[in-house]
């Protein structure tokens, strides 16, 4: 398939697209903000332009698409270990009037801590998006590895984690939720029961696409799952990790979210720095 959208592209070019015909806020919110912010984070020390690219937790590839469509991505290869990124030419051809996806992007599905070293040739950037809080926590030390093996020497590797599970809404459930903390001041049954009862309009942008596959409450039962298997971890344990695999840190940014005054009784249990900190932009590399 990726042959034949090669030859169209050298007939034809990269097919037609149009930002003015999104209506979808979450496409609108990878499409835009998310590809800006690898662009800036990435694409200030990788020239996307020629680079082979790797993202990690490519989930439904839009924001891989905008790097191909708005930044110029020469080559992205994403992997997941779900296959929401086949719903990709569906998703072009309605908010962008897109009828084919550009060549330079193509997927995979891999199995959970499957290893990708190996992988020819070696990448000269690696992107990966509110991944790496759901990735178990004695599967981080080894994938980060092996994807320090997947980099050329001087590659660099850039993340993002938002929201830290520590932070206000770091549950992943706010759409459901919007207590501050909620998840860290009452039990887990607690926090099913307001999320199984919710029965309100949801945020646009907090609905991926997703959702039609599960309907409504299968859906609150997917994402409670989700909340079950996060890691919980710290940007500074994802640092810590992250520098036991081999890389180095180039740069960092943690930005901090108080939507509330902190309760008092979290601040006995965690340090403050922690339960504020709701983003993480990480830059690694690999040494020369």
């Amino acid at each position: 398939m990726r042959l034949v959208r090669q030859l169209q592209e050298k007939l034809f070019g990269i097919a037609p697209w149009d930002a003015d015909k999104i209506t979808d806020e979450w496409f609108r919110a990878h499409f835009e903000y998310a590809a800006d912010v690898v662009n800036h984070w990435l694409g200030s020390v990788v020239d996307l332009k020629t680079a082979r690219l790797l993202q990690f937790g490519c989930g439904d590839g839009i924001t891989d698409l905008a790097l191909v469509l708005r930044h110029g991505a020469n080559a992205i290869h994403g992997v997941d270990v779900r296959q929401e990124y086949a719903k990709l030419p569906r998703i072009a051809a309605e908010q962008l009037g897109m009828q084919r996806i550009p060549a330079a992007l193509s997927f995979q599905t891999i199995q959970p801590s499957a290893p990708l070293q190996g992988q020819e040739p070696l990448y000269d950037g690696i992107m990966s998006w509110s991944t790496f809080e759901h990735v178990q926590r004695d599967q981080l030390l080894p994938i980060l590895r092996d994807l320090c093996a997947c980099l050329k020497p001087g590659g660099y590797f850039f993340l993002q984690i938002e929201p830290l599970f520590y932070s206000a809404f770091g549950s992943h459930l706010r759409r459901y939720d919007d207590i501050a903390w909620h998840h860290l001041l009452v039990s887990e049954e607690a926090l099913w029961k307001v999320i199984e009862g919710y029965d309100g309009e949801l945020n646009p942008d907090e609905v991926d696409f997703g959702f039609a596959d599960f309907g409504p409450e299968g859906y609150k039962k997917f994402v409670f799952h989700e909340y079950q298997t996060l890691n919980r971890l710290t940007a500074d344990e994802l640092v810590d990790i992250a520098q036991q695999a081999g890389f180095a840190v180039a740069k960092q940014e943690r930005r901090t979210y108080e939507p509330a005054p902190v309760p008092e009784e979290l601040l006995a249990r965690y340090p403050r720095e922690v339960l504020i900190n709701n983003e993480i932009f990480l830059l690694l590399q690999k040494p020369v």
